[in-house]
């Protein structure tokens, strides 16, 4: 199996192989492992991200609901539903507090 990712990282081109079933699942296999241990701290981090409830952020910026719903519509300040929840990254909103005390 370490021979065909040699193979594939070399750059060979117009070679035919042959492979054992065995060989092509412990290939796949090793792509997909190779996947998850490249994504997953990447997720766990996007997961771990702090959001701000839809509450908190009507109060720092003193607005309404249908002030969060137009930011939303373009694009200004995006939220993060989860089930029926809206939040929002701690990182936009500070992003926007800066924009919003330059101008």
């Amino acid at each position: 199996m370490n021979n065909i990712m040699t193979l594939i990282e070399s750059g060979v081109t117009g070679l035919t192989l042959t492979l054992t079933i065995e060989d092509l699942k412990a290939f796949a296999t090793d792509m997909i492992e190779q996947a998850k241990a490249q994504l997953l701290p990447v997720m766990v981090n996007a997961s771990q991200e702090s959001c701000i409830p839809k509450k908190e952020v009507l109060e720092m910026f003193g607005v309404c609901p249908t002030t969060l719903w137009n930011w939303e519509r373009s694009g200004y300040l995006v939220p993060v539903k989860m089930k029926r929840k809206i939040l929002y990254r701690r990182a936009d909103v500070d992003r926007l507090i800066i924009e919003r005390g330059r101008q």
